[in-house]
């Protein structure tokens, strides 16, 4: 979890540092977008943005999933549980004894 951690910070950076190099080196890289004239370093930005947004509603949805699917398991765990307590206390049986072999 550290390697993927350390890995999306890296990606992360690298995104900022190309927006950073663009609007720095680039200062006339302007785009024309419904909202005006808009430097191309912050359309870079604004997509990963968006993309990350994208990729952690999907991550959202994975985990509610999981989150039902557990919920789920465990209900029918616990039926089985009760179905077996309510079979023992139905045909009592008692454990065989075995005597010490030491004495």
């Amino acid at each position: 979890m550290k390697v993927l951690s350390a890995l999306a910070f890296a990606v992360v950076l690298g995104v900022a540092a190309v927006a950073w190099v663009l609007y720095a080196l680039q200062p006339g890289l302007m785009i024309g977008t419904p909202w005006g004239l808009v430097h191309l370093s912050l359309l870079w930005v604004g997509a990963f943005g968006l993309g990350l947004v994208v990729m952690g509603l999907y991550v959202l949805t994975g985990w509610i999933r999981a989150q039902a699917v557990l919920r789920q398991r465990n209900l029918e765990l616990r039926q089985a549980r009760g179905e077996l307590e309510a079979l023992k206390k139905q045909h009592p049986e008692e454990t065989p004894v075995i005597p010490d072999r030491t004495a």
